[in-house]
């Protein structure tokens, strides 16, 4: 069964693209929570256009994107934390707490889920890690992790 979606669902796509589900998917997951429709030409269309539309919108968050990355990019990040005689910390620097340091220190909002760091931060030391802004422009952001004194 092909339907169009209205908004974007994990593990299946994004608005507007059309999909082929099973028919029970559709009718106990997907419609009941208007997250789709059933394609048919007239609705074809609007997919259409909504695709092109959607285009423009990431071609514009592409170019906002690209200013906001050179921000956070000129910013550099210290962390102070209690440390061990072998200068390791106490506790763990992780996605939550970059979150937070970033809307301190550099002033911007980013969500958890944008944050690639592969470990937690376990050491006194300078690290780097990605902050995904869209699709395609990522962000390299630089922390310095301190002894508190």
């Amino acid at each position: 069964m092909q339907v169009i979606l209205t908004k974007n669902v994990e593990n299946l796509g994004k608005r507007g693209e059309v999909k082929t589900v099973k028919g029970g998917y559709f009718r106990n997951y997907l419609a009941p929570k208007g997250l789709a429709f059933t394609a048919t030409p007239k609705r074809m269309a609007w997919a259409e256009k909504e695709m092109e539309k959607i285009v423009k919108e990431k071609q514009e968050l592409a170019k906002q994107a690209e200013k906001y990355k050179e921000e956070i990019e000129a910013t550099k990040i210290t962390i102070e934390a209690k440390t061990t005689d072998k200068d390791t910390l106490y506790g763990k620097i992780d996605e939550k707490e970059l979150v937070k340091q970033l809307e301190e220190q550099a002033k911007v909002q980013v969500d958890k889920k944008q944050i690639k760091l592969e470990n937690p931060i376990k050491k006194i030391g300078e690290y780097e890690f990605q902050v995904s802004l869209t699709d395609e422009v990522e962000a390299t952001v630089k922390v310095e992790v301190k002894a508190a004194k």
